[in-house]
Protein backbone atom coordinates (compact mmCIF):
# COMPACT_ATOMS: atom_id res chain seq x y z
CA UNK A 1 0.00 0.00 0.00
CA UNK A 2 1.77 3.74 -0.89
CA UNK A 3 2.74 5.64 1.78
CA UNK A 4 2.87 9.34 2.67
CA UNK A 5 6.19 11.29 4.84
CA UNK A 6 4.48 14.30 6.62
CA UNK A 7 6.50 17.69 6.23
CA UNK A 8 4.45 20.08 7.55
CA UNK A 9 1.19 21.50 9.20
CA UNK A 10 -0.52 24.24 8.71
CA UNK A 11 -4.13 25.84 9.86
CA UNK A 12 -4.89 21.99 10.40
CA UNK A 13 -4.26 21.13 7.32
CA UNK A 14 -1.47 18.10 6.75
CA UNK A 15 1.19 18.30 4.14
CA UNK A 16 2.58 14.78 3.04
CA UNK A 17 4.42 13.55 0.36
CA UNK A 18 3.93 10.41 -1.43
CA UNK A 19 7.75 8.60 -2.58
CA UNK A 20 7.26 9.25 -5.78
CA UNK A 21 7.52 13.07 -5.17
CA UNK A 22 10.78 12.60 -3.44
CA UNK A 23 12.26 10.56 -6.09
CA UNK A 24 10.71 13.20 -8.38
CA UNK A 25 12.97 16.31 -6.24
CA UNK A 26 16.01 14.10 -6.19
CA UNK A 27 15.40 13.46 -10.35
CA UNK A 28 14.57 17.00 -10.93
CA UNK A 29 17.78 18.36 -8.95
CA UNK A 30 20.00 16.08 -10.88
CA UNK A 31 18.78 17.26 -14.33
CA UNK A 32 18.64 20.78 -12.80
CA UNK A 33 22.48 20.87 -11.63
CA UNK A 34 23.81 18.29 -14.45
CA UNK A 35 21.67 18.90 -17.84
CA UNK A 36 19.55 22.41 -17.25
CA UNK A 37 22.14 24.62 -16.27
CA UNK A 38 25.36 24.01 -17.23
CA UNK A 39 23.46 24.69 -21.18
CA UNK A 40 21.97 27.82 -20.13
CA UNK A 41 24.77 29.11 -17.91
CA UNK A 42 28.08 27.66 -18.67
CA UNK A 43 30.92 28.03 -17.12
CA UNK A 44 29.60 28.45 -13.77
CA UNK A 45 31.64 26.27 -10.20
CA UNK A 46 30.16 23.05 -9.68
CA UNK A 47 29.15 24.40 -6.24
CA UNK A 48 27.11 27.28 -8.06
CA UNK A 49 25.37 24.64 -9.85
CA UNK A 50 24.32 22.65 -7.40
CA UNK A 51 23.15 25.80 -5.32
CA UNK A 52 21.72 26.89 -7.42
CA UNK A 53 19.44 23.99 -8.12
CA UNK A 54 19.15 22.99 -5.31
CA UNK A 55 17.05 26.34 -4.81
CA UNK A 56 14.79 26.17 -7.80
CA UNK A 57 13.52 22.50 -6.96
CA UNK A 58 13.05 23.33 -3.86
CA UNK A 59 10.57 26.48 -4.71
CA UNK A 60 9.27 24.24 -7.58
CA UNK A 61 7.76 22.37 -5.49
CA UNK A 62 6.84 24.97 -2.87
CA UNK A 63 4.75 26.11 -6.12
CA UNK A 64 2.88 22.94 -6.53
CA UNK A 65 2.51 23.09 -2.32
CA UNK A 66 1.25 26.74 -2.36
CA UNK A 67 -1.10 25.84 -5.70
CA UNK A 68 -2.87 23.02 -3.36
CA UNK A 69 -2.90 24.84 -0.14
CA UNK A 70 -4.68 27.73 -1.80
CA UNK A 71 -7.54 25.15 -2.50
CA UNK A 72 -7.30 23.40 0.90
CA UNK A 73 -7.66 26.76 2.63
CA UNK A 74 -10.21 28.34 0.62
CA UNK A 75 -12.53 25.24 1.24
CA UNK A 76 -11.57 25.17 4.87
CA UNK A 77 -12.63 29.13 5.12
CA UNK A 78 -15.79 28.24 3.53
CA UNK A 79 -16.41 25.78 6.13
CA UNK A 80 -15.70 22.31 3.72
CA UNK A 81 -13.44 19.44 5.40
CA UNK A 82 -10.06 19.47 4.10
CA UNK A 83 -7.34 17.23 6.02
CA UNK A 84 -4.19 16.39 3.74
CA UNK A 85 -2.50 18.26 1.02
CA UNK A 86 -0.35 15.01 -0.93
CA UNK A 87 2.79 15.75 -3.24
CA UNK A 88 2.84 12.79 -5.73
CA UNK A 89 5.34 12.99 -8.63
CA UNK A 90 5.45 16.71 -10.25
CA UNK A 91 1.77 17.24 -9.01
CA UNK A 92 -0.35 17.38 -5.68
CA UNK A 93 -3.92 16.81 -4.38
CA UNK A 94 -5.75 17.67 -1.70
CA UNK A 95 -8.60 15.62 0.12
CA UNK A 96 -11.64 18.69 -0.35
CA UNK A 97 -14.85 17.04 0.54
CA UNK A 98 -16.70 17.71 -2.45
CA UNK A 99 -19.48 16.32 -0.91
CA UNK A 100 -20.51 19.38 0.53
CA UNK A 101 -19.84 21.84 -1.09
CA UNK A 102 -22.06 24.30 -2.86
CA UNK A 103 -21.92 26.05 -6.78
CA UNK A 104 -20.09 28.96 -5.31
CA UNK A 105 -17.82 26.86 -3.30
CA UNK A 106 -16.77 24.75 -6.30
CA UNK A 107 -16.14 28.32 -8.33
CA UNK A 108 -13.76 29.86 -5.46
CA UNK A 109 -12.22 27.17 -4.40
CA UNK A 110 -10.48 26.22 -7.62
CA UNK A 111 -9.67 29.39 -9.25
CA UNK A 112 -7.36 30.11 -5.58
CA UNK A 113 -4.75 27.47 -6.88
CA UNK A 114 -4.35 29.63 -10.29
CA UNK A 115 -4.71 32.71 -8.45
CA UNK A 116 -1.55 31.66 -6.07
CA UNK A 117 0.34 30.17 -8.73
CA UNK A 118 0.04 33.61 -10.96
CA UNK A 119 0.73 35.69 -8.40
CA UNK A 120 4.12 33.47 -7.46
CA UNK A 121 4.25 34.16 -11.13
CA UNK A 122 4.28 37.95 -10.83
CA UNK A 123 6.24 38.11 -7.52
CA UNK A 124 9.21 36.00 -9.90
CA UNK A 125 8.83 39.24 -12.75
CA UNK A 126 8.74 41.56 -10.02
CA UNK A 127 12.05 40.29 -8.39
CA UNK A 128 13.97 40.02 -12.34
CA UNK A 129 12.95 43.65 -12.66
CA UNK A 130 13.89 44.97 -9.41
CA UNK A 131 17.46 43.11 -8.78
CA UNK A 132 19.68 45.42 -10.19
CA UNK A 133 22.30 43.98 -12.57
CA UNK A 134 22.21 40.54 -14.26
CA UNK A 135 23.49 37.67 -12.13
CA UNK A 136 22.99 34.90 -14.46
CA UNK A 137 22.40 31.92 -12.00
CA UNK A 138 19.92 34.55 -10.18
CA UNK A 139 17.98 35.18 -13.66
CA UNK A 140 18.41 31.39 -14.35
CA UNK A 141 16.09 30.08 -11.27
CA UNK A 142 13.70 33.49 -11.67
CA UNK A 143 13.14 32.02 -15.01
CA UNK A 144 12.15 28.55 -14.12
CA UNK A 145 10.11 29.62 -10.93
CA UNK A 146 7.82 32.09 -13.53
CA UNK A 147 7.31 29.59 -16.08
CA UNK A 148 6.29 27.09 -13.49
CA UNK A 149 4.19 29.59 -12.05
CA UNK A 150 2.65 30.65 -15.53
CA UNK A 151 1.76 26.97 -16.64
CA UNK A 152 0.08 25.90 -13.01
CA UNK A 153 -1.85 29.55 -13.06
CA UNK A 154 -2.69 29.89 -16.79
CA UNK A 155 -2.78 26.32 -18.29
CA UNK A 156 -5.47 25.42 -15.20
CA UNK A 157 -7.39 28.33 -15.67
CA UNK A 158 -8.52 27.50 -19.19
CA UNK A 159 -12.16 26.34 -18.79
CA UNK A 160 -12.35 22.96 -19.21
CA UNK A 161 -13.05 19.74 -16.99
CA UNK A 162 -10.76 18.77 -15.39
CA UNK A 163 -8.43 21.54 -15.14
CA UNK A 164 -9.41 24.17 -12.35
CA UNK A 165 -10.60 26.42 -15.00
CA UNK A 166 -13.49 23.83 -15.91
CA UNK A 167 -14.81 23.47 -12.23
CA UNK A 168 -14.89 27.17 -11.47
CA UNK A 169 -17.21 27.02 -14.98
CA UNK A 170 -19.00 24.28 -13.34
CA UNK A 171 -19.35 25.79 -10.28
CA UNK A 172 -21.18 29.41 -11.64
CA UNK A 173 -23.21 27.49 -14.70
CA UNK A 174 -24.35 25.37 -11.65
CA UNK A 175 -24.88 28.48 -9.22
CA UNK A 176 -26.88 30.03 -12.36
CA UNK A 177 -29.25 26.95 -13.33
CA UNK A 178 -29.32 24.78 -10.24
CA UNK A 179 -28.43 21.63 -11.88
CA UNK A 180 -25.63 20.16 -11.15
CA UNK A 181 -26.01 17.41 -13.85
CA UNK A 182 -26.82 19.93 -16.51
CA UNK A 183 -24.12 22.46 -15.67
CA UNK A 184 -21.47 19.67 -15.74
CA UNK A 185 -22.87 18.71 -19.34
CA UNK A 186 -22.73 22.30 -20.30
CA UNK A 187 -19.14 22.47 -18.98
CA UNK A 188 -18.04 19.61 -20.95
CA UNK A 189 -19.64 20.60 -23.79
CA UNK A 190 -17.20 23.92 -23.54
CA UNK A 191 -14.15 22.26 -22.26
CA UNK A 192 -14.82 19.72 -25.27
CA UNK A 193 -15.42 22.21 -27.79
CA UNK A 194 -11.70 24.06 -26.73
CA UNK A 195 -9.95 20.92 -27.23
CA UNK A 196 -11.60 20.77 -30.66
CA UNK A 197 -10.00 24.27 -31.49
CA UNK A 198 -6.72 23.28 -29.59
CA UNK A 199 -6.50 20.11 -31.67
CA UNK A 200 -7.45 22.23 -35.25
CA UNK A 201 -4.31 24.31 -34.40
CA UNK A 202 -2.24 21.43 -33.75
CA UNK A 203 -2.86 19.94 -36.79
CA UNK A 204 -2.37 23.37 -38.73
CA UNK A 205 1.28 23.72 -37.18
CA UNK A 206 2.03 20.12 -38.16
CA UNK A 207 1.16 20.53 -41.62
CA UNK A 208 2.69 24.08 -41.51
CA UNK A 209 6.04 22.07 -40.11
CA UNK A 210 6.40 20.33 -43.11
CA UNK A 211 6.65 22.90 -45.22
CA UNK A 212 10.87 24.30 -45.08
CA UNK A 213 10.22 27.40 -46.11
CA UNK A 214 7.86 28.51 -43.20
CA UNK A 215 10.82 30.09 -41.47
CA UNK A 216 9.24 32.60 -39.49
CA UNK A 217 7.35 30.06 -37.99
CA UNK A 218 10.06 27.75 -36.81
CA UNK A 219 12.00 30.79 -35.38
CA UNK A 220 8.68 31.78 -33.40
CA UNK A 221 8.64 28.88 -31.47
CA UNK A 222 12.06 28.30 -30.69
CA UNK A 223 12.00 24.75 -30.95
CA UNK A 224 11.32 21.85 -33.89
CA UNK A 225 7.85 22.84 -34.56
CA UNK A 226 6.98 19.17 -35.61
CA UNK A 227 7.30 18.07 -31.90
CA UNK A 228 5.40 21.60 -30.47
CA UNK A 229 2.61 20.46 -32.89
CA UNK A 230 2.78 16.51 -31.47
CA UNK A 231 2.55 17.81 -28.09
CA UNK A 232 -0.14 20.62 -28.58
CA UNK A 233 -2.50 17.56 -30.15
CA UNK A 234 -2.11 15.39 -27.03
CA UNK A 235 -2.83 18.54 -24.76
CA UNK A 236 -6.37 18.11 -26.51
CA UNK A 237 -6.64 14.76 -26.27
CA UNK A 238 -5.95 15.00 -23.01
CA UNK A 239 -8.47 17.95 -22.47
CA UNK A 240 -11.16 16.38 -24.70
CA UNK A 241 -10.88 12.99 -22.41
CA UNK A 242 -11.41 15.00 -19.39
CA UNK A 243 -14.23 17.09 -20.23
CA UNK A 244 -15.96 13.55 -21.76
CA UNK A 245 -14.99 11.51 -18.40
CA UNK A 246 -16.25 14.14 -16.21
CA UNK A 247 -19.56 14.05 -17.24
CA UNK A 248 -19.28 10.31 -17.16
CA UNK A 249 -18.50 10.91 -13.66
CA UNK A 250 -21.32 13.45 -12.45
CA UNK A 251 -24.20 10.81 -14.37
CA UNK A 252 -22.44 8.40 -12.12
CA UNK A 253 -22.66 10.39 -9.15
CA UNK A 254 -26.00 11.06 -9.61
CA UNK A 255 -26.82 6.95 -9.99
CA UNK A 256 -25.15 6.63 -6.48
CA UNK A 257 -26.94 9.67 -4.57
CA UNK A 258 -27.85 8.52 -1.56
CA UNK A 259 -26.76 4.81 -1.57
CA UNK A 260 -24.30 4.06 1.01
CA UNK A 261 -21.00 1.71 0.85
CA UNK A 262 -22.92 -0.49 3.28
CA UNK A 263 -25.64 -1.84 0.86
CA UNK A 264 -23.22 -3.24 -1.94
CA UNK A 265 -19.92 -3.96 1.10
CA UNK A 266 -18.46 -7.26 1.25
CA UNK A 267 -18.96 -7.57 5.10
CA UNK A 268 -16.84 -10.38 6.82
CA UNK A 269 -13.74 -10.06 4.66
CA UNK A 270 -11.07 -11.93 5.02
CA UNK A 271 -8.75 -10.72 7.69
CA UNK A 272 -5.35 -12.20 9.98
CA UNK A 273 -3.96 -11.23 13.11
CA UNK A 274 -1.26 -9.18 13.36
CA UNK A 275 0.80 -11.50 14.74
CA UNK A 276 0.63 -14.04 11.86
CA UNK A 277 3.79 -14.87 9.79
CA UNK A 278 3.68 -12.95 6.49
CA UNK A 279 4.60 -16.40 5.00
CA UNK A 280 1.41 -17.72 6.17
CA UNK A 281 -0.53 -14.32 4.57
CA UNK A 282 1.01 -15.06 1.48
CA UNK A 283 0.46 -18.97 1.64
CA UNK A 284 -3.34 -19.04 2.47
CA UNK A 285 -4.09 -15.43 1.61
CA UNK A 286 -2.48 -14.14 -1.88
CA UNK A 287 -1.48 -17.67 -3.58
CA UNK A 288 -4.20 -19.75 -2.63
CA UNK A 289 -7.66 -17.39 -1.72
CA UNK A 290 -6.12 -14.77 -4.86
CA UNK A 291 -6.48 -12.35 -2.07
CA UNK A 292 -5.49 -8.49 -2.89
CA UNK A 293 -4.89 -6.13 0.15
CA UNK A 294 -5.78 -8.07 3.54
CA UNK A 295 -6.86 -6.56 6.82
CA UNK A 296 -5.23 -6.73 9.50
CA UNK A 297 -7.21 -6.87 12.72
CA UNK A 298 -6.80 -7.42 16.97
CA UNK A 299 -9.20 -8.27 19.50
CA UNK A 300 -11.62 -9.82 16.82
CA UNK A 301 -12.69 -6.72 14.24
CA UNK A 302 -10.45 -3.74 15.30
CA UNK A 303 -8.49 -2.49 12.63
CA UNK A 304 -4.47 -2.21 12.90
CA UNK A 305 -3.61 -1.95 8.63
CA UNK A 306 -3.79 -2.99 5.46
CA UNK A 307 -1.09 -5.78 4.25
CA UNK A 308 -0.60 -6.12 0.44
CA UNK A 309 1.42 -8.69 -1.66
CA UNK A 310 3.67 -5.14 -2.35
CA UNK A 311 4.37 -4.80 1.58
CA UNK A 312 6.39 -8.41 1.41
CA UNK A 313 8.66 -7.48 -0.53
CA UNK A 314 9.97 -4.97 2.22
CA UNK A 315 11.68 -8.48 3.24
CA UNK A 316 13.70 -11.34 1.68
CA UNK A 317 11.98 -13.97 1.13
CA UNK A 318 13.85 -16.13 3.44
CA UNK A 319 12.75 -14.06 5.90
CA UNK A 320 9.05 -14.56 5.70
CA UNK A 321 8.86 -17.13 8.14
CA UNK A 322 10.08 -15.10 11.09
CA UNK A 323 8.48 -11.55 10.33
CA UNK A 324 4.54 -10.96 11.74
CA UNK A 325 2.35 -9.19 9.26
CA UNK A 326 2.07 -6.37 11.59
CA UNK A 327 5.65 -5.75 10.99
CA UNK A 328 5.08 -5.17 7.22
CA UNK A 329 1.33 -3.79 7.00
CA UNK A 330 0.66 -0.22 6.38
CA UNK A 331 -0.87 1.02 9.69
CA UNK A 332 -4.33 2.03 9.78
CA UNK A 333 -3.57 5.99 10.53
CA UNK A 334 -2.02 5.54 7.20
CA UNK A 335 -4.70 4.33 5.50
CA UNK A 336 -7.49 5.65 3.45
CA UNK A 337 -11.19 4.67 4.99
CA UNK A 338 -14.76 4.78 4.47
CA UNK A 339 -17.37 4.57 6.66
CA UNK A 340 -20.67 2.11 6.37
CA UNK A 341 -23.04 5.49 5.94
CA UNK A 342 -20.84 7.54 2.92
CA UNK A 343 -22.41 7.10 -0.21
CA UNK A 344 -20.79 5.20 -3.08
CA UNK A 345 -19.28 7.55 -5.22
CA UNK A 346 -17.16 9.16 -1.95
CA UNK A 347 -15.33 4.78 -1.82
CA UNK A 348 -15.12 5.54 -5.77
CA UNK A 349 -13.13 8.97 -5.41
CA UNK A 350 -11.20 7.42 -3.11
CA UNK A 351 -10.33 4.21 -5.74
CA UNK A 352 -9.70 6.38 -8.53
CA UNK A 353 -7.53 8.98 -6.98
CA UNK A 354 -5.51 6.64 -5.54
CA UNK A 355 -5.44 4.01 -8.05
CA UNK A 356 -6.96 1.30 -5.18
CA UNK A 357 -9.00 -1.85 -6.33
CA UNK A 358 -10.51 -1.94 -2.42
CA UNK A 359 -11.32 0.27 0.48
CA UNK A 360 -11.62 -0.90 4.52
CA UNK A 361 -15.13 0.14 5.37
CA UNK A 362 -14.83 1.22 9.28
CA UNK A 363 -17.17 2.01 12.17
CA UNK A 364 -15.60 3.33 14.71
CA UNK A 365 -12.69 1.78 14.54
CA UNK A 366 -13.53 -2.09 13.97
CA UNK A 367 -13.95 -3.30 10.48
CA UNK A 368 -17.27 -3.97 9.02
CA UNK A 369 -16.57 -5.22 5.59
CA UNK A 370 -14.76 -4.40 2.27
CA UNK A 371 -16.00 -1.84 -0.93
CA UNK A 372 -13.46 -3.45 -4.15
CA UNK A 373 -14.57 -1.93 -7.96
CA UNK A 374 -16.32 -5.35 -8.07
CA UNK A 375 -18.84 -4.26 -6.00
CA UNK A 376 -19.82 -1.46 -7.66
CA UNK A 377 -19.82 -2.65 -11.01
CA UNK A 378 -21.76 -5.68 -9.94
CA UNK A 379 -24.21 -2.71 -8.79
CA UNK A 380 -24.62 -1.04 -11.37
CA UNK A 381 -25.04 -4.39 -13.59
CA UNK A 382 -27.95 -4.98 -11.25
CA UNK A 383 -29.43 -1.53 -11.33
CA UNK A 384 -29.41 -1.45 -14.76
CA UNK A 385 -30.60 -5.13 -15.07
CA UNK A 386 -33.70 -3.78 -12.67
CA UNK A 387 -34.60 -0.19 -15.03
CA UNK A 388 -34.63 -2.54 -18.05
Amino acid sequence: MPRTLPLATLRGISIRAQPSAILAFFALLFILVNAYFPGTIPNERAQTYWSVGFLTTVCLFFSVVAHELAHAIVASVRGISVSTVTLSMFSGSSDIDRENQKPLDEAFINVAGPAVSLLLAAIAIAARLAIPGQSTPLMGFLELVLILNLWLGGFNLLPTLPLDGGHAVRGLLWHRIGDYRRATRIASLIGRGLAGLIFLGGILLLVFSLDGTQTEIAGLFGYDTRIVAIVIIAVAWFLNAGSRNAYRHAVLQQRFRGVPVSRIMTPNPVTVPPWKTVEDVVNECFLQRGERPVAVVNNGDVLMGLIAYSDTRKLPRSDWAKHAAGEVMTPVGELIKVAPEDTIDVAIKHMAEQHFNQLPVVDRGRLVGMIARVNVLRFLELKDETAA
